[in-house]
């Protein structure tokens, strides 16, 4: 490795000794001609005379034959030098790093020592000086156009103009990125004053380091050797897609999209790629945000430096790149084709090339990566926490997975933190930490749409009669079966809609309709998210639905059951259509129906206008869970249940009274005992009935309802 780098910077060396040459003859014909450069206002100033010779016919001054024919010798000696350093070079099997770029990117001769004239400053500064002078601008400092082809072709004049498309954005040095045009010389009033540098990164590699440019940033990972990527273990354990043969590959070089959301399992099929094709890995990500000029910007860059380092090229977040009709940009196609080897474009949807696109019989090769089945994903947990714990049951994993629709990366992270919970308490894995693992994991965007509720009720704080409570408890089991029966037992293939559930939860405030949501939620483990539909709900054409698809296209992330509260604002305004108004309300109500069918998820829905409903949308829901409001018994449940054991309270409190005298939905009753036990608190510190009393007047207070002293007299003893 030595000796490579030894050659690389000989070889480097010679060349500047020919442009030091080349530089010398044009400066000595520029003293001839008459500049002074003793001459302090040189570059800032025109004299009388100089005009005048200006406007003479341009003649190119002469050497002494002497002078001239030693500097010729000092170019022709380093070219030579140059040329045993190659064969050298070769014999030992490789190529100088600085003539390998000009095989790399085939420019010709002309591009080759145009790029090394530019490269100069980069790699000593006194080329700064020397350009400044020779372009008359002492702030001048890289090299332009016109010192460019004067350098390169000093006999010439007009003629020279020939080579000026070299320079141009089509030109091979600016397409592939090797030259960069400085900011400010961008629009000269002549292409001659354009002026170019040389990336850094460009620089590293000549020296044998990679540094990514600035314009990738972070968004760059390179993987120079097998041992860097995946090995077969991980590949095995992730099982990621099969990528299309490798004799196809080496001999047709084709695209290739990886479409789909699981990014970890691309990287474990693409790692395995570029193990077996034996080449270094160049990993590039293109962010949402970037603008269609920057990312096109830092697309060029990555197929530049993947042809540098003769690396397997993989972008992700292609996205940006595809049309509205699911086309790739001409653009970026008429980029990623210049590159080497075959490039790999992740991106969320497949692409195809446009008909009318040039190329567009490029091999264009296409590999789905859906999310896992909750049959991976139990494959995957088993995998991940085999060993971590005897107590975890192989049903409760598949109840874990079928719950989480999580990524592979997701899984790894929510392993791992699981794991980690519990050895912090220095006890075993239990599914209760792999549970909380998993909705930490899952997509949070929905929290910036909806209010996030904690599920801290069970079963037994539900009263209900026992039809609608059983219809509930089968939505969770139904959650918790459909892994086996949608995928195992195959129903799932049969289905037009989505695999999830969507129910409606139909009856007055204060029933109990938000409780069992928050019970569900508790019994399946799963995150809870209310949505209030009246803030949704916008009296502008479109914007309802508009906001209705961003819930749901977060919610797909969140792995949560969602609950659309306040459903009378949409469901109120369906009525017999009479005008373009009711006919869009009706729209909406049907949108949103359509939208809680295709969720993969637990959508509810709450409202108390049940009747509104026609049969085309109830065909749409799962289950119809009526909550009725409590007649006498069922409010003495409510009563006994609300009342928590730890309230300090006297032992005669008569609940069946307060349920006979008082028609009250729980939530009614609910407030009632928290007025009460604050009254209670101020004043003896022990519930009795009167505090009871208190409450219930301040409540039908509250309510507007009339307020008959003689409900509120408590029997005398």
């Amino acid at each position: 490795m030595s000796s490579e780098i030894g050659l690389d910077q000989a070889y480097l060396q010679a060349a500047l000794s020919w442009l030091d040459a080349r530089l010398e003859l044009i400066v000595r014909r520029w003293q001839l001609a008459g500049q002074d450069p003793s001459d302090r206002f040189r570059g800032l100033h025109i004299s009388d005379e100089k005009a005048l010779e200006l406007v003479q016919p341009v003649a190119i001054p002469s050497l002494p034959e002497k002078e001239e024919k030693a500097l010729q010798k000092q170019e022709d000696a380093a070219l030579e030098e140059m040329q045993k350093l190659e064969k050298k070079a070769l014999d030992s099997g490789f190529s100088p790093r600085l003539k390998a770029l000009q095989n790399i990117f085939d420019i010709t001769s002309f591009d080759w020592w145009a790029w090394i004239i530019c490269l100069a400053p980069a790699l000593d500064l006194r080329y700064e000086r020397i350009y400044g002078y020779l372009q008359d601008d002492v702030t001048q400092t890289a090299a332009g156009t016109d010192l460019i082809l004067n350098l390169l072709l000093p006999e010439a004049y007009l003629s020279r103009l020939e080579y000026l498309p070299a320079f141009s954005p089509q030109g091979s040095l600016r397409a592939s990125r090797l030259l960069i045009l400085i900011e400010g010389s961008s629009k000269p009033a002549s292409n001659l004053r354009q002026a170019f540098r040389v990336s850094t990164s460009l620089v590293n590699w000549l020296f044998g380091e990679y540094i990514p440019s600035a314009r990738l940033g972070t968004d760059v990972e390179f993987y120079p050797s097998a041992a860097e990527l995946p090995d077969a273990e991980l590949v095995r354990v992730f099982a990621p897609p099969e990528l299309p043969p490798l004799e196809s590959i080496q001999s047709l070089k084709p695209l290739i999209s990886l479409y789909g959301t699981d990014h970890f399992r691309q990287d474990m099929a693409v790692g395995k790629l570029a193990s077996e094709l034996e080449l270094p890995l160049l990993k590039v990500k293109i962010q949402p945000t970037d603008e269609e000029g920057a990312a096109l910007e830092k697309l060029s860059i990555a197929v530049r430096d993947a042809k540098l380092l003769q690396a397997l090229l993989y972008i992700q977040g292609m996205d940006v790149f595809i049309s509205g009709e699911g086309t790739l940009l001409p653009a970026a196609f008429q980029i990623v084709e210049q590159a080497s080897e075959t490039v790999l474009l992740a991106s969320k949807a497949p692409f195809r090339l446009g008909a009318d696109m040039q190329g567009n019989d490029t091999p264009l090769l296409s590999v789905a990566f859906t999310g896992l089945t909750a049959v991976e994903r139990t494959k995957l947990w088993e995998e991940l926490l085999d060993g971590a714990s005897d107590s975890l049951l192989q049903k409760d994993v598949a109840i874990l997975a079928g719950q989480f629709n999580l990524s592979s990366g997701q899984i790894i992270a929510a392993s791992s933190t699981a794991m980690s919970e519990a050895l912090q308490a220095q006890r075993g894995l239990e599914m209760d930490d792999l549970f909380k693992a998993a909705r930490l994991h899952s997509g949070h965007h929905l929290a910036d749409l909806a209010r996030k509720m904690e599920p801290r009720y069970v079963w037994e704080d539900l009263i209900l009669p026992e039809t609608p409570l059983t219809m509930l408890k089968e939505m969770v089991s139904m959650v918790q079966s459909r892994p086996m029966v949608l995928e195992t037992w195959g129903l799932g293939r049969k289905l037009t809609s989505g695999a999830g559930i969507a129910a409606l939860f139909a009856g007055p405030p204060g029933t109990g309709k938000t409780l069992a949501a928050q019970i569900m939620a508790n019994r399946l483990g799963i995150d809870l998210y209310r949505i209030d539909l009246s803030s949704v709900v916008s009296k502008y054409v479109g914007e309802t639905e508009k906001q209705l698809e961003q819930i749901f296209t977060e919610a797909s992330q969140s792995n949560a059951i969602l609950f659309f509260d306040e459903a009378d604002s949409i469901f109120g305004k369906r009525s017999e259509v009479k005008g373009a108004h009711d006919r869009y309300a009706n729209i909406e109500v049907s949108y949103l129906l359509q939208r809680m069918e295709d969720y993969d998820g637990v959508a509810i829905l709450a409202t108390n206008l049940r009747a509104n409903l026609d049969e085309a949308f109830t065909r749409r829901l799962q289950f119809i869970v009526n909550f009725p409001f409590p007649d006498e018994e069922y409010r003495r449940k409510i009563w006994e249940v609300l009342m928590p054991p730890s309230l300090p309270r006297v032992d005669d409190l008569d609940f069946g009274m307060m349920a006979g005298r008082f028609k009250l939905s729980g939530g009614s009753i609910r407030n009632i005992i928290v007025s009460a036990a604050y009254f209670a608190a101020a004043n003896g510190g022990e519930v009795n009935m009167t505090h009871l009393m208190h409450g219930a007047r301040r409540e039908f207070q509250k309510m507007g309802r009339l307020v008959q002293e003689s409900d509120f007299l408590l029997p005398s003893l």
